[in-house]
């Protein structure tokens, strides 16, 4: 029980996690987490009931629990494979969900500084994580002795039974020990806390611990029942079977070895200050008294049961003993001895493979029960699912000096408002004081098509507009979003992707896919964007064809961000080439007449599908003209004609200006979670 509970990495993580739910543990934490921050800051301390409050309702939350398991996972393996030194959350997660919750509390949000949410997520040198750290450590070493030791018992016992001479007496004692030992360890599972929390200390090693016991300790008191009823069984049966055997003898011999005073002065003094402090415990926790007597009578009381059934059924065979003695010249006794070994043996294997059952490793599971907002999609593998997509993502209406914006609001707002597709543009570029100039060394293709799609007369006022950005650049090369030029409009690739990060952190659930036009832009560089934000931890890094995993499952393993690429994606094993994953529909359409489900790039071996669904008029996109093919009945329409000539899902449905008409109501009604209209139909 303890190597799965304590060494196994899913189960331990699991634990803690749910640990949190419950209101003593979460204070606990977020006491602790309230006194690092006082201690950067002292003058918070005026502010610490607002802290903890804060913070209390962070570690009971569910984005913070996920994030404790999946952080708690990994530090567990980190420590078990020798290589860790601490117990740490990331930092940025952790400011993340803090700066969440305080948003409830703004005037306490200006006055915590930025790197007090440093300290938060460092417990480099946080002496109970050492403790923690060591304990595993020496845990670990202890797991290959732990299965050596119960297989040596096991061998001498089965050695034990073959050698009494009174087999009889030898199962009765077996038996008696395993009951008392089983209820013993599961009186003190069940009923320990108080004493941990008296003996352990009023500090934050014995309140972590009194925290921790309902989720580590708790669920051993029930596997000790069990393991107590198996040894009851036994005693049941060889009392059934073998007459000689005086159960009420035993029982008085051992009431004289409780209840009579004991010869020695020093085994006088044990007993009597056993006793009194039994009588002090028992007085100050009279309930919990009380449950243990309790559970001791439902003891006996199964006891009685199972040996009168025992007995019942040995009164049954007589006469088969008789005829079976006769004919195989077996001793009296034999055939009953067979059947009450037999039913034995099965009692207490039932009670093996429960135990068993138990303690096995469940897949960890994930705090949330909604997947991208709606239950029914959690266990739909990715391609069973439409997602809300817009179409270059990044160049949106909010966004100041963005000029001919393709969307009313950009990723952020997207996100917040259920958009879990983005298709996006991105490009070299450096500062030059507040506008950015777009490295073209390594688009010479590009330039052509750029120019193709929106003529060569935008492209030169484009270059004017370039060519009049002189002299020093004001910071570093870089990778933008940009749509062609990021002259007229550009964002800082990697600071999308931390936004996109704090959401997913905020949001547990929310599983998205991100298709990338990568003109120019080497891969390593999308790559190390990746990796700068903190969103490398969620790529998505499984195969990418059928079948996908569910969305559960992507979720529980915390790789929820499919990303794909147009052109090279060199050997980065998460980054996958579009046209090698995506079929899709033609783009490019002047009229509402021309739009097309025909296959496009991907032809129709990839295992999703992208349908392009705007109206082209580079370089103006018209959000009138999304008034007309976003309306619900029209996008509906087309979604399912696509959906039934193309004989999949259209997973990735990208619109222009999403926020115009009813993209996500009709992703919901192609999900199933909305019932289409009869206008649709």
């Amino acid at each position: 029980y303890v190597s799965r509970s304590f060494f196994n990495a899913d189960v331990f993580a699991s634990r803690v996690a749910d640990g949190l739910e419950h209101p003593e543990l979460a204070q606990i934490v977020a006491s602790e987490l309230a006194d690092q921050v006082i201690a950067l800051r002292h003058d918070l301390i005026a502010y610490r009931p607002l802290i903890v409050g804060s913070l209390e309702h962070v570690v009971r939350s569910a984005p913070f629990r996920a994030l404790v398991r999946r952080a708690v996972r990994e530090t567990h393996q980190t420590i078990l494979s020798e290589t860790g030194r601490g117990v740490a959350l990331t930092a940025g997660d952790l400011g993340v969900v803090v700066r969440n919750a305080l948003q409830a509390n703004p005037e306490l949000a200006t006055k915590i500084p930025p790197r007090v949410l440093d300290t938060l997520g460092s417990t480099a040198q946080w002496t109970p994580g050492k403790n923690i750290t060591r304990v595993l450590q020496a845990g670990s070493r202890m797991r290959m002795r732990a299965g050596i030791l119960l297989s040596l018992g096991l061998v001498t016992g089965v050695l034990g039974l073959v050698l009494a001479k009174r087999k009889d007496s030898y199962l009765l004692r077996s038996g008696i020990l395993m009951a008392v030992m089983g209820f013993v360890v599961g009186a003190a599972a069940q009923f320990g806390r108080p004493a941990v929390t008296f003996f352990a200390g009023n500090d934050f090693n014995g309140q972590l611990a009194a925290g921790l016991w309902p989720a580590f300790i708790g669920p051993l008191a029930l596997r000790m029942w069990i393991f107590s009823a198996m040894g009851i069984v036994m005693v049941a049966g060889v009392t059934s079977t073998f007459s000689r055997v005086d159960l009420g003898g035993l029982g008085n011999l051992v009431w004289r070895m409780v209840g009579a005073r004991p010869r020695g002065a020093l085994r006088g003094l044990l007993r009597g200050a056993f006793l009194a402090v039994l009588g002090i415990v028992v007085a100050f926790n009279p309930t919990i008294a009380l449950q243990i007597v309790m559970v001791a009578a439902a003891g006996l009381l199964f006891f009685f049961g199972i040996q009168e059934i025992f007995a019942v059924t040995v009164d049954w065979i007589p006469r088969i003993e008789e005829v079976v003695s006769k004919k195989k010249g077996r001793a009296p006794g034999f055939v009953t001895t067979v059947l009450v070994t037999v039913l034995v043996l099965v009692a207490m294997g039932a009670g093996v493979l429960w135990l068993r059952s138990q303690d096995v490793a469940p897949p960890v599971a994930t705090t949330v029960d909604v997947c991208n907002g709606h239950p029914e999609l959690c266990d739909r593998r990715l391609n069973e699912v439409a997602f809300a997509t817009s179409h270059n993502s990044m160049s949106g209406g909010d966004i100041a000096g963005w000029m001919f914006p393709n969307q009313d609001r950009g990723i952020p707002a997207q996100l917040e408002d259920g958009v879990r597709g983005f298709l996006v543009d991105v490009h070299y570029g450096f500062p030059i004081g507040d506008r950015v100039k777009t490295i073209l060394d390594t688009e010479v293709n590009a330039v052509a098509k750029y120019e193709a799609a929106m003529g060569k007369e935008a492209v030169t006022a484009a270059m004017r507009i370039r060519d009049r950005l002189v002299g020093e650049p004001t910071g570093e090369k870089d990778v933008y979003l940009a749509h062609g030029f990021a002259e007229l409009g550009a964002t800082k690739f990697v600071d999308v992707l931390e936004e996109m990060r704090d959401f997913l952190v905020m949001h547990p659930g929310e599983v998205v896919i991100m298709i990338v036009q990568d003109e120019g832009v080497a891969p390593v560089d999308v790559a190390s964007c990746f990796e700068r934000s903190g969103l490398i931890e969620m790529v998505y890094r499984g195969p990418v064809q059928k079948p996908w995993p569910t969305l559960r499952e992507m979720i529980d393993s915390n790789q929820r961000v499919v990303v794909m690429a147009e052109n090279r994606v060199d050997s980065i094993p998460w980054y996958h080439l579009c046209t090698d994953v995506c079929q899709e529909t033609p783009y490019g359409f002047k009229t509402v007449d021309e739009f097309s489900n025909k296959p496009n790039r991907g032809g129709t071996t990839g295992s999703l599908l992208l349908m392009n669904h705007w109206i082209e008029t580079t370089p103006t996109p018209l959000p009138s003209n999304a008034e007309i093919v976003n309306a619900y009945d029209f996008l509906l329409k087309r979604a399912l004609a696509c959906k039934k000539q193309r004989k999949m899902m259209p997973n990735l449905v990208a619109v222009d200006f999403y926020r115009t008409g009813d993209l996500v109501r009709v992703v919901d009604a192609l999900n199933g979670v909305e019932e289409p209209l009869a206008a649709a139909q």
